[in-house]
């Protein structure tokens, strides 16, 4: 390892243990690394330009934004209602309700945050409140809200899609099979849990009320549809069908359900204002540092070292998510997927691992990553929703995370699970 390598590890590490935002820990260490290596400044420009100009990355303010709007347009309490009235009269009714809710909520936002923040602020206190323990109903909800980036549409796709060159689109179906497959498993641990904890049922069976609240919620279930939809048939493209959603969020929000005001608009337009910049800082200066890593060669060493253990497609998976789960422990996952992820794409290649599966690889570590402290985002925000301590809510967590790593291990060893509807529609 030689110096400017060395330089730039500790100036990230560094950077990160002072708490200096991640994209400028980033641009401090490929400075120092430039200063070193006597390498022209005029690279800076020259990358951070190349990271950012790219027509995919319009899909991510776009879904931002219609998720935004989605989420304060009435949409919550009408997915909650409807999820009540499938599962509400079963033991444990209001945790499978929580799950069921991620999963709908999973075609609108894209965004395991998101739909923390959404159901968890309804559905937390409720489930205190029907008996339910702070940590268990903490854990249900964080688990169940990484759903979100797993069924389209999905932020991280769109990042990796950026990152790995793979089509967005088959990237939004490859998510369709192991989305529903963790909301399955979730609810089968929530229901043994809750009948072991003797958690109560909610009311009785009602098909009036089920039907009611699918009319009611119907158009907010549409979105998902018309967006893979638009995709799959060649009518859009993922970026364009990210505008078909901001249109249609603010239709439904303003003309049919009227509860979306301009303050609401205003919001959520600020809010994806910050949320982008943030992703783009990181993504600019992420660029910078994988050109550097690439002039040390890190990308090739880090194939050789796996290939020297395994040429095995399968065994190299699972090396490459113990490594992405690690690192997700450390890293949130929009920089985890810019930094950690071009390293691994030559060895993904040298292997001949399908794209769309090596893609949902990511995006489930992602997931999982989501749910380990010492940065789980979506655990911080359920602890904070709840009043629970993290650590406490971590440990009711484990077999929901669980879950999502038994799909993943489904998704390394029997890849159609994430190919087949792709392969089909696409």
């Amino acid at each position: 390892m030689n110096l400017g390598l060395i330089v730039l590890i500790t100036a990230t590490l560094v950077g990160l243990a002072a708490f200096i935002p991640l994209g400028f820990s980033l641009g401090i260490a490929s400075l120092g690394y430039m200063l070193i290596q006597n390498a022209p400044l005029s690279i800076i420009p020259q990358q951070l330009h190349s990271g950012a100009n790219n027509y995919v990355l319009l899909a991510l303010p776009l879904f931002i934004l219609a998720g935004n709007l989605m989420n304060t347009g009435g949409i919550t309490r009408r997915i909650i209602r409807l999820a009540k009235a499938m599962v509400g009269h079963v033991r444990g009714g209001l945790a499978l309700v929580n799950i069921i809710a991620s999963m709908f909520f999973a075609g609108i936002s894209g965004s395991a945050v998101a739909d923390t923040g959404a159901v968890g602020q309804v559905l937390i206190p409720a489930m205190k409140k029907e008996g339910y323990s702070g940590r268990f109903s903490a854990a249900v909800t964080s688990s169940s809200a990484t759903i979100g980036i797993i069924i389209p549409p999905s932020i991280p796709m769109v990042l990796h899609g950026f990152v790995s060159s793979t089509s967005i689109g088959r990237l939004f179906l490859a998510g369709l099979v192991p989305g529903i497959l963790v909301g399955l498993f979730q609810m089968a641990v929530a229901y043994r849990v809750s009948k072991v904890r003797s958690y109560p049922k909610a009311d009785n069976f009602s098909m009036h009320e089920l039907l009611s609240a699918t009319r009611d919620a119907l158009l907010a279930l549409l979105l998902p549809l018309i967006i893979l939809g638009f995709i799959s048939f060649g009518i859009t493209t993922p970026t364009e069908a990210g505008a078909v959603a901001v249109l249609y969020a603010m239709l439904i929000g303003f003309f049919v359900y009227r509860e979306l005001t301009l303050k609401d608009l205003y919001d959520g337009l600020m809010g994806t204002v910050t949320t982008t910049a943030i992703i783009m800082i990181i993504l600019a200066f992420s660029y910078l540092l994988g050109w550097a890593l690439s002039q040390q060669r890190v990308p090739q060493a880090i194939a050789k070292t796996v290939l020297n253990l395994t040429e095995n497609p399968q065994l190299a998976m699972l090396l490459i998510s113990g490594l992405l789960i690690v690192a997700g422990t450390f890293l949130h996952g929009a920089p985890l997927q810019l930094i950690v992820v071009p390293m691994l794409l030559p060895l993904a290649n040298r292997l001949g691992i399908d794209p769309l599966q090596f893609g949902m690889v990511v995006v489930l570590c992602v997931g999982i990553g989501q749910q380990t402290p010492p940065v789980g985002s979506a655990l911080f925000v359920t602890s904070s929703i709840s009043g629970e301590d993290i650590i406490n809510v971590s440990k009711d967590n484990l077999p929901f995370v669980g879950t999502i790593l038994l799909v993943l291990l489904m998704v390394i060893f029997f890849p159609g699970i994430s190919t087949f509807i792709p392969n089909l529609l696409m």
